[in-house]
């Protein structure tokens, strides 16, 4: 807890003396006009009762620290560079916990071109290693995990390029691969029947090309098609057999599918105070030589303004995707969110989501409830706290659970 302590106080102290202008404005280092790259780190306290996600609750107190960089370049030039690099020291209260003890890393790169002219650049690429169950439960994998935490390091990568190629059309066309790996699988059972947490897992490999054509019909608002091709390649996670019996051959290597819809995308209303980004069609996709199958797509994003303090949004997406148990997942998604601003300071929020999932492990249905609120105290440094309640109901008894999880954070740059 020391560790902590410690932080947290580093952080307050150089508030107070930020806020006392004995430290220059930041950033840390600036390199010409152009480059700044600033110090950015933040810490945080989480309490949970089900650190597992698993229907036999195990609860958790752990402390963070990310300390980390972010470099800005030609931040309102046509061409801009970001890169934030950070790593994260996980350690829990608990000495029974402290084999879960690890750090993470998290790796963000963006590169823009953007002159004025009719073509427009963008470049993305990220690394992050994470370690949760909840993801994977959705997905019916209960009694599968154990007391065990998976942890994945997972890659993306997108390139995009749009061309005007008039005043009111335009053409977009990209790249984007993501994938996944499995690290330091845990042995769980007994002897004689010992398995990893992953025995039953596949690594996901998805590569996507987006096509798009819009039409600017109003100054705000502009209509058009969407087409995408995705190929998701199915592999083999770390697997482990005390009996020396090779890992089952895998039912499908590939998942293809495809996509074709309609798109709308800006203000739905003359006021401006309700805005949407609408992509609604049909998928078709099936596995390896297979016959297709179809269905229908959709994701819909609404946001209202009430009054200058109050907002709210809507969510709703539906679509066929990869599952990590080397089959197939429809899922359909609603989130119903609330923003207010208390003062120039401090917002709070609130959202809803509801989640129903249908894989070959069965169906499962999850509610959401988030409550959180961020208080900036300065520009170099902010407070967060939230609340998470996560219900998840599954045809297999071992998905069911409920979680509760409170978190205080603090976010420091210089």
């Amino acid at each position: 807890m020391s560790r902590f302590l410690i932080a947290a106080s580093a952080l307050t102290a150089s508030a107070l003396v930020q806020a006392a202008n004995w430290v220059p404005n930041s950033p840390l280092i600036q390199v010409g006009n152009d480059c700044d790259i600033y110090f950015d780190a933040s810490t945080a306290l989480e309490v949970t009762d089900n650190l597992y996600s698993s229907p036999t609750k195990t609860s958790a107190t752990s402390w963070t620290l990310t300390p980390g960089f972010l470099l800005e370049y030609g931040k309102d030039s046509a061409f801009s560079v970001n890169l934030s690099i950070n790593r994260t020291f996980v350690n829990y209260a608990a000495s029974s916990q402290s084999k879960l003890e690890d750090s993470r890393d998290a790796i963000v790169a963006a590169l823009r071109f953007a002159d004025g002219g009719p073509l427009a650049l963008s470049l993305d690429s990220s690394y992050r290693m994470t370690a949760r169950n909840d993801d994977l439960q959705m997905q019916g994998l209960g009694g599968l995990l154990g007391a065990t935490l998976v942890r994945q390091a997972n890659y993306s990568h997108g390139f995009h390029a749009d061309y005007k190629l008039t005043e009111k059309f335009n053409l977009g066309l990209g790249y984007a691969n993501n994938y996944s790996h499995y690290l330091d699988p845990v042995k769980t059972g007994t002897s004689g029947n010992y398995v990893y947490n992953t025995n039953l897992l596949t690594e996901l490999n998805t590569k996507s090309i987006p096509l798009s054509f819009s039409y600017q019909a109003f100054e705000k608002l502009s209509f058009g098609l969407a087409l995408q091709h995705d190929v998701t390649d199915y592999s083999a996670a770390p697997y482990y057999s005390e009996q020396g019996i090779p890992r089952p051959v895998l039912a499908h290597d590939q998942l293809i599918k495809d996509f074709a819809g309609l798109t709308a995308k800006g203000q739905l209303t003359e006021s401006g105070k309700l805005s949407g980004n609408i992509r609604l069609g049909y998928s078709q996709y099936h596995y390896d030589g297979a016959p297709n199958d179809s269905d229908l797509s959709y994701s819909i994003s609404l946001s209202h303004t009430l009054t200058e303090r109050l907002s709210h949004s809507l969510s709703l997406t539906r679509d066929v995707a990869a599952s990590s148990t080397n089959t197939q997942m429809a899922s359909k998604n609603y989130t119903y969110g609330v923003g207010y601003s208390a003062s120039e300071d401090l917002t709070l929020n609130l959202s809803i989501t509801k989640s129903d999932v249908l894989s070959s492990s069965g169906k499962v249905n999850t509610y959401v409830y988030n409550l959180g609120a961020d208080y900036k105290y300065s520009k170099h440094l902010s407070f967060q706290a939230g609340y998470v309640l996560n219900d998840s109901k599954a045809d297999v008894a071992t998905s069911t659970y409920t979680s509760n999880t409170f978190t205080l954070s603090a976010g420091f740059r210089y």
